[in-house]
């Protein structure tokens, strides 16, 4: 989504005035961003852009404006999407001159990530997304019921159930946690 604010003289002293609202489709066609951003110069006192889009409709917008030889003239305001990130802005770090990105602060939550490192296929059953989480970030197949098709490894248990305590499964070929590394620290992908 776009939205293009007006200059501030022309807005109320209460907020900011929106001169348009211009959604991306999600398969855009050929030609779409440069319609985008013909729209956006028919309100002629609106500069300032702020954009909620993913970095590949960023970079497809400031391409838009480059070949319409409008380097210059918005003010682009880019949500967390863009943040930092360079890849909207390759190749064309003219027409993103003076942008404004934003990127909340992030931290790491010690507490969370315990907590999360003690999760197990065996110990997390109340979360659905878990096993598709564990198959994706390990690259292996939880048997006949497996969301991830065509995986060469089948995850495997580790240590055998019948020793008690939790359960872990790890990919085929993954080397149990070692004497440094408990179970409840997750698997070691090698």
């Amino acid at each position: 989504m776009l939205l293009v604010w007006l200059r501030p003289y022309l807005c109320t002293r209460r907020g900011v005035c929106i001169a348009q609202s211009l959604k991306i489709p999600r398969e855009p066609k050929p030609g779409e961003f440069d319609k985008i951003i013909l729209r956006l110069l028919e309100t002629s006192s609106a500069r300032a852009i702020a954009m909620f889009a993913n970095e590949d409709d960023i970079r497809r917008i400031l391409s838009a404006a480059k070949r319409n030889n409008q380097t210059g003239h918005f003010l682009w305001v880019g949500s967390d999407s863009w943040g930092s990130k360079i890849s909207p802005v390759v190749q064309q770090e003219r027409v993103a001159e003076g942008a404004v990105t934003i990127l909340p602060k992030r931290a790491s939550v010690d507490a969370f990530d315990r907590y999360f490192r003690s999760r197990s296929l065996s110990n997390n059953r109340r979360n659905v997304w878990f096993a598709e989480f564990w198959e994706e970030n390990f690259n292996c197949k939880l048997g006949s019921h497996g969301k991830r098709l065509g995986s060469p490894k089948k995850c495997t248990v580790w240590p055998p159930e019948d020793q008690g305590g939790a359960a872990l499964l790890l990919p085929s070929g993954c080397r149990a946690p070692t004497a440094r590394r408990t179970a409840s620290q997750g698997p070691t992908a090698h």
